[in-house]
């Protein structure tokens, strides 16, 4: 018995370590109220279907491949957004992403008349699906931002749930620590696509104003959901009043190097449909990336000096924006008495967010 006892001590961990450090969505419920975006790893849209989560995790997180392995569901699920496929094909896939996306689109859409503006939330690196080791979910974050966003504005929020990694967890051990800043660095990439996917989703939406509300590295969602940040095709929103609210970004000045590429007819050079609401914090550890001597600093691995205006950067992106974009809106809210802390619980209070919220309604 206790050499059982010590197999199972000695197992378990190796079984928790070989898990996929990928976040996926394929066993969600699906008879939930509230309206939600679910993003693979390519910028795969999920279906409403039921996907187990081990078939999923065995396609390398890929819905591209998981479609391909799985053909029988994959027509059932066309059939489901109204495309008749006779086989597979990536073009097909793309295809049927269109028709999720279209799905969604009407379903927000059809708030129109109940709320004056639609808010996305974008959630950020290492935030499990379901409770794991003790860490926060995306889900439980959601309904911290929602309960405040809710108090200030009439709003439609729809949660935007992607695949930014999971592992646990940080701590004195500096080989862990340097797999988990790896990790940060595969979800940044796993962003550009992700906003991409994102950006056909927001686009053409009738609402006179669209909130889009990001944490952390959901920041590098936002900013290729609006603009060409990397090479894209698809349309960026023209009709439509932007708020693009970005709460400790895990960014660079460098991020918005292209903000001005933009797929649109709109004439935004003379006045800009866009505001920019930049919440830094200079204490915040985690943008930081250091506590006192340890750690790698902000620079490393992902460049998070915007967020934790390092050196002045922040104030420093400031007056060049200006300076270079009259016609466009840049507004900087100073949260560092929030402290060193970079929970969302932490950052969205009621008190805390007053000044961004008057901001928005500017």
């Amino acid at each position: 018995m206790r050499m059982l006892f010590f197999l199972i001590s000695f197992l378990v961990p190796l079984v928790i370590s070989a898990q996929s450090n990928h976040v996926l969505f394929g066993e969600r419920d699906l008879n939930k109220e509230y309206l939600a975006v679910y993003i693979d790893k390519e910028g795969s849209l999920y279906p409403d279907y039921f996907i187990s989560n081990s078939s999923l995790d065995s396609c390398n997180a890929s819905l591209l491949k998981w479609y391909e392995n799985n053909l029988s569901n994959f027509f059932i699920i066309s059939k489901q957004y109204n495309c008749n496929f006779e086989k597979y094909t990536s073009e097909n896939v793309s295809i049927l992403n269109d028709s999720i996306s279209s799905s969604l689109k009407h379903r927000i859409n059809n708030k129109k008349n109940e709320y004056n503006s639609v808010s996305f939330l974008i959630h950020g690196y290492r935030k499990p699906f379901v409770k794991m080791n003790g860490d926060r979910t995306s889900r439980r974050d959601y309904a911290v931002m929602e309960e405040v966003v809710n108090k200030n504005l009439k709003t439609f929020c729809v949660e935007v749930y992607w695949d930014a990694m999971y592992d646990c967890c940080y701590s004195t051990n500096r080989k862990k620590n340097k797999a988990l800043y790896s990790l940060l660095e595969e979800a940044e990439k796993n962003a550009i696509p992700v906003g991409h996917s994102l950006r056909n989703v927001i686009y053409n939406l009738r609402f006179d104003t669209i909130n889009i509300i990001s944490h952390s590295l959901g920041a590098k969602v936002a900013i290729h959901a609006l603009f060409n940040a990397e090479k894209c095709s698809l349309p960026t929103p023209i009709n439509n009043r932007i708020n693009i609210c970005m709460i400790a970004p895990a960014l660079s000045d460098e991020s918005f190097k292209e903000y001005f590429n933009r797929q649109t007819t709109y004439d935004f050079t003379n006045k800009d449909n866009y505001k920019l609401i930049l919440l830094f914090n200079e204490n915040d550890f985690v943008l930081r990336k250091k506590v006192g001597w340890f750690g790698p600093g902000p620079y490393r691995y992902v460049n998070t000096t915007l967020g934790c205006n390092h050196k002045s950067c922040t104030m420093d992106f400031e007056k060049e924006f200006k300076k270079k974009s009259p016609a466009s809106s840049l507004h900087l809210i100073n949260m560092s008495f929030v402290g060193q802390c970079h929970l969302v619980g932490c950052y969205f209070s009621s008190d805390n967010m007053d000044a961004l919220f008057e901001s928005m309604k500017k």
